[in-house]
């Protein structure tokens, strides 16, 4: 699962970050969010027609025109993004990569449900696998790791810089790479309850607290 995340990196930094520049220019009404919420639109990077790596927006949340389902779906589940029908087809044409400072998972508990931050240690935006059609994607999940396991049973497909380019490239190697557990180390900790809110959103969404904050 992988309901909230932050991206707080503005086009520019992101430009410089990936050394991509193609179509950052569309992204100047999309400002840093510390709390994103599904149906916002985030910042992704895809392939041109031509196979260059470009910037775009999409909506967070995937609701096809023929589905009957009342809710977008925000997660697609790496085991089966390749047979389901409603990913199967963007598994193979039109992948993305969301880069996230963060993403945001909720621990159930007696005192009621405590979220916390999963980033990287040294700070550099995550780089989440993801799908897109029609405007609209979902991220990638997969089994947690141990260390993140007990918070939740999923996490996102997160890549290696490295991988990004063979990511968009082909579906096989698509396939490959969402199999691997990469050895990123990741930086988990309590947060504010307040980030259970949308509409809070600032710079202290990241900061880390003790579990029996308000």
């Amino acid at each position: 699962m992988c309901g909230r995340i932050a991206q707080t990196n503005s086009p520019e930094e992101l430009a410089e970050l990936f050394g991509t520049q193609l179509d950052i220019d569309k992204l100047t009404d999309i400002t840093p969010s510390y709390n994103v919420a599904p149906s916002s639109e985030i910042i992704a990077l895809c392939l041109s027609a031509y196979g260059d790596e470009m910037w775009t927006k999409l909506q967070w949340g995937m609701l096809p025109i023929w589905s009957r389902m009342k809710r977008p779906v925000i997660n697609a589940r790496m085991e089966t993004v390749g047979s389901k029908p409603m990913f199967r087809d963007s598994f193979s044409n039109r992948r993305c990569v969301i880069p996230a400072t963060a993403y945001y998972e909720w621990l159930s508990s007696p005192s009621g449900k405590q979220p916390y931050c999963i980033r990287l240690e040294n700070d550099v935006p995550l780089m989440l696998a993801g799908l897109y059609r029609d405007g609209q994607c979902v991220i990638l999940t997969r089994p947690a790791r141990e260390g993140i396991a007990f918070i939740h049973d999923r996490m996102p497909v997160i890549l290696n810089f490295e991988m990004i380019r063979e990511y968009l490239s082909t579906m096989e190697s698509a396939f490959n790479l969402i199999e691997l557990d990469t050895d990123i180390k990741l930086r988990t900790y309590p947060v504010n309850r307040k980030v259970g809110n949308p509409r809070y959103n600032n710079p202290a969404c990241l900061n880390p607290v003790t579990q029996t904050s308000a």
